[in-house]
Order: structure tokens, then C-alpha cells, then sequence
């Protein structure tokens, strides 16, 4: 299994209380506390390609005071991705803010960052005619974490729980994998095996305008399975907060596109009155809405598959 993150990552353990719900949720669903030693679970993160793009774009636009206010949201992004709801309270807060004393060139410093996060990542992460530099170094670690998974199972199914600008990430490298477009060492590394795609928070809908006419969307390999069970637990499900601005149904797209997506699963994540916010947008990780039908899906090909090889 792979998690890949989206924007507003500074660390590479983001993922550890997910992970922890997970398994939690697994266990329970599999009522087999041996089938936590078949979860096999590996993040891609991604975030130092863009990284120190990121820091000279804010300390030579407002030197010396944004970077301090900046690195405060990223401080309460990073322990929200981690499990603290009360992380949420600050963040949101923050946004109303408009004028900070000793930051004179800017006002609003939260929403100047969340868009420098947001936006600044998106335009890095571009392909241009002058440069890939980003987006290889970013799909070069989605290939690492994928190694690393491929040496304990090499053809395993493999699930994929990828949030906001990782969603996107996360199907450009499968599909690039599937039109032949990387190198692979093993069926999963190739993306031959992959089973499950979570997209959570996702704007991938947005890049579809990309290549026109809603481009083409993602094929899952499983759906095409000889094996009547793997084929049976094939499934793209896309989970979207209602009020996270930057998330979309995917669906309607076109004809397409609501064949090669399950479900757009409306979830409400967050605490509270937070949770009815934008904030909302950086909340999916450790929600129970979104964790426990993911690992239900993951204990239903384990049980059914128990009687063979059962290494996810």
C-alpha cells in the first residue's frame, strides 16, 4: 500500500497516524490480528523537490517575516496531517487575519501562504518546455517508495491513497507507467498490480483541462484481471469535503471518466464548525469516513483471498 501527500508537507512521517488508523481499522475488519503482517505500507514523499523553491520564493518576496508566519502553518499543517484536530482551530483562525505588524508588504499572510503552497507547487510541478526538473525529482520518489514495496512483495495488489496535489502526482505516474513511459523492475512498480486508487481532496478535475476535452482518465489494471476476486476488489473511489474548495467530483467529467471512477463519496471532515470550512481541505487523512471504507475494502480481498497468498 502507498500513501502520497499533497501540499503543505514538510516531514517525511505524515502519514504515521493514518497508517496507525489503518491498520486499527484492517485488524477489525479482518478479525485477524495475523493479517496486519500482510499490510504492507510505504509513503512517497515528495515535497523536498519543491521545497526550497518554495523557502526562496517567500524570503525574497517578504524577507525575513513571511518565512516566520509561513513556517508556522506549516508547523499546524504538518501536526493535522498527524492526527491534531485542535491543530485545525489556529489554522482557521489564522485566515482571518489581514494585516500582521512587521509584515508591511503583504496582507492576509495565511491565505498568501496557503496559495504559495497550493499554486507555487502546482506551477513547479509543470512540465515546461525548458524544464522537468521538479516534476522528474517528484516522480522519482513515488518510484522509490514504490521499490521499496516491490522488494517485500513484488506483485502484490497494490492500493494507492493519495491526497490534494498527490492525487494528481499519484495518476501521472500510473499512467505513465501504464502508456510506457518509465521503466519498471517488478509488475508492481510497473503498476500492473494496482488494485485500489483513493483520491481524497482531489483537483484532478482541474488538470483534465490540461490536455483538453477532459483528457483521459486513469485505468485501474485489476478491473482487467483474470482473477475473478482481484477484478471483483478493483475500485477508484474519489472522497470530497463539500466545502474544500480545491476538491471536485470526478464523475460527470464525461462518459469516461464515470466509468473509470467507482464513486465520488461526499465525506465531512474535520471538527466541528472547522470542519465546515476550506480548512476542511487538509482534514481527510485521519478521518474515520475516509480511513475505515478504505481498510474495508483492503480486509475484503484479504478475506477473500485467504486461502492463498494474502500479502497486500
Amino acid at each position: 500500500m502507498l500513501f502520497v501527500h499533497g501540499v503543505g508537507i514538510r516531514e517525511p512521517d505524515y502519514a504515521r497516524t493514518a497508517v496507525a488508523q489503518l491498520r486499527a481499522q484492517f485488524r477489525a475488519a479482518t478479525n485477524d490480528e495475523r493479517a496486519d503482517d500482510d499490510l504492507i505500507i510505504e509513503s512517497a514523499y515528495w515535497a523536498p523537490a519543491v521545497l526550497a523553491r518554495q523557502d526562496r520564493l517567500s524570503e525574497r518576496t517578504v524577507p525575513g517575516f513571511a518565512s516566520g508566519w509561513f513556517g508556522a502553518m506549516d508547523r499546524l499543517t504538518q501536526k493535522v496531517a498527524t492526527g491534531s484536530t485542535l491543530s485545525l482551530l489556529p489554522l482557521a483562525l489564522s485566515g482571518l487575519v489581514r494585516h500582521v505588524p512587521g509584515i508591511p508588504k503583504i496582507h492576509w499572510p495565511t491565505l498568501r501562504w496557503a496559495v504559495t503552497s497550493f499554486v507555487g507547487d502546482v506551477v513547479a510541478y509543470q512540465v515546461s518546455p525548458h524544464s522537468r526538473e521538479v516534476y522528474d525529482a517528484v516522480h522519482a520518489e513515488v518510484a522509490k517508495a514504490l521499490a521499496r514495496l516491490a522488494e517485500r512483495a513484488p506483485d502484490a495488489p497494490l492500493f494507492v491513497v493519495a491526497h490534494s496535489l498527490g492525487s494528481v502526482i499519484a495518476a501521472d505516474h500510473f499512467y505513465d507507467l501504464g502508456k510506457g513511459r518509465r521503466a519498471a523492475a517488478t509488475a508492481l512498480q510497473a503498476g500492473q498490480t494496482l488494485t485500489g486508487f483513493y483520491t481524497l481532496g482531489s483537483p484532478i478535475a482541474l488538470w483534465t483541462q490540461r490536455d483538453g476535452d477532459f483528457a483521459s482518465p486513469l485505468q485501474i489494471p485489476a478491473r482487467t484481471s483474470p482473477d475473478p476476486v482481484l477484478a471483483s476488489a478493483a475500485e477508484w473511489i474519489n472522497f470530497y469535503d463539500a466545502d474544500d474548495v480545491l476538491a471536485f467530483p470526478l464523475k460527470g467529467l464525461s462518459p469516461e471518466w464515470d466509468r473509470a471512477v467507482d464513486g465520488d463519496r461526499s465525506v465531512s471532515v474535520g471538527a466541528l464548525l472547522l470542519g465546515m470550512s476550506p480548512v476542511s481541505h487538509v482534514a481527510y487523512w485521519n478521518d474515520a469516513a475516509v480511513i475505515r471504507p478504505i481498510a474495508n475494502s483492503i480486509a475484503w480481498l484479504w478475506n477473500a483471498r485467504r486461502g492463498g497468498s494474502s500479502t497486500l
